[in-house]
């Protein structure tokens, strides 16, 4: 069995080491393990990772309390029940939820799956009883839901506390704000 190794020791740096030191240690760590130049994956894949926890002053805090309280971190692998093995590549770290990860967005994903069916069964019972056209015009929508519901299950979510507005928020004045007297809100 392989003892994992803090994600210090992988970009071989002391705990209190500074933002700068991490980077540049992250910049030699991806050099030496870059597939590219002669190195694994999974080391490189390992190295990023703890560029992208340690990196981040807001995850790094969140590391070392867990590490702290003796918690394995980010990158401790899940175990399998006793006698399985899982076939196929292993689950992403949690630095990368997979797809569909969010209840949310996994409901949001299959109802659009379920809009592609029926429009591509719907389109069947129309070219039968009305005309090819207005089939051929369902079946062309429906045929461009999947990737869209992949775009929209695979986009990464942000943090609930990130301060940059949403999409369609104004920049400069919140909806739970009163506007500043003098404006035309």
């Amino acid at each position: 069995m392989r003892v994992q190794r803090s994600l210090y020791e992988v970009l071989d740096v002391p705990p209190s080491a500074t933002a700068e030191q991490i980077r540049h240690a992250y910049r030699v760590a991806a050099r030496r393990t870059h597939p590219d130049a002669g190195g694994s994956s999974p080391a490189f894949d390992r190295v990023t990772l703890a560029y992208r926890v340690l990196g981040d002053p807001d995850r790094r805090r969140r590391y070392d309390l867990r590490l702290a309280a003796g918690t394995p971190h980010p990158s401790a692998p899940r175990r399998s029940s006793p006698g399985r093995s899982s076939p196929g590549p292993s689950a992403p770290g949690p630095g990368a939820p997979g797809p569909g990860a969010d209840p949310m967005v996994r409901r949001r994903y299959l109802a659009l799956m379920l809009v592609a069916l029926t429009l591509f069964i719907s389109a069947g019972t129309v070219v039968r009883l009305y005309s090819v056209t207005a089939a051929m015009i369902m079946m062309v929508v429906a045929a461009m839901i999947p990737p869209v519901a992949v775009t929209v299950a695979s986009r990464p979510r942000r943090a609930p506390s990130d301060p940059r507005p949403r999409a369609g928020e104004d920049r400069g004045v919140r909806a739970d704000r009163t506007p500043p007297p003098g404006s035309d809100r």
